[in-house]
């Protein structure tokens, strides 16, 4: 797939969130989750792309839909542990998560899968296992 499929989230702050509308027109890497095991592997990539100067978003997905204020109890936890500063980088995805895992022929599992988009297109992806220097050679690859 060259495109991501039409997603719905809020941020950590509340902001309502599209994917692809909302996403800028520069490279951005989204970082997605699709259980609460795959946290330390989300962590793993956005160390690599903190260090890369590539910005990006965590997206905890479901992979079924969801009504977004069901999710108010677990975006609450997760403010707990997380700063401020970094609450609209985080977008939790509550409709299409089936679709992005269809799309991308992705497994939900404890391994983050991730995107490299500019202007909603996709430029660089990993969807199977956890992150190695390996998984990430193609991210540096892609010129930015």
């Amino acid at each position: 797939m060259d495109t991501i499929p039409s997603l719905l989230g809020t941020t950590l702050s509340g902001r309502a969130f599209r994917f692809p509308d909302d996403l800028p027109l520069t490279p951005i890497a989204l970082i997605f989750g699709f259980d609460h095991e795959a946290r330390h592997d989300v962590r793993a990539w956005k160390n690599f792309f903190t260090v890369q100067g590539i910005d990006f978003l965590s997206v905890p997905t479901t992979p079924i839909y969801i009504p977004a204020q069901a999710l108010s109890d677990t975006a609450n936890a997760m403010k707990a542990h997380v700063p401020p500063v970094e609450w609209e980088s985080i977008v939790q995805v509550h409709k299409g998560g089936a679709e992005l895992l269809a799309a991308f022929q992705w497994q939900a599992d404890h391994c983050a899968k991730v995107l490299l988009v500019e202007g909603g297109q996709v430029r660089a992806s990993h969807g199977s296992g956890r992150f190695t220097e390996a998984a990430a050679e193609p991210f540096r690859a892609v010129p930015i």
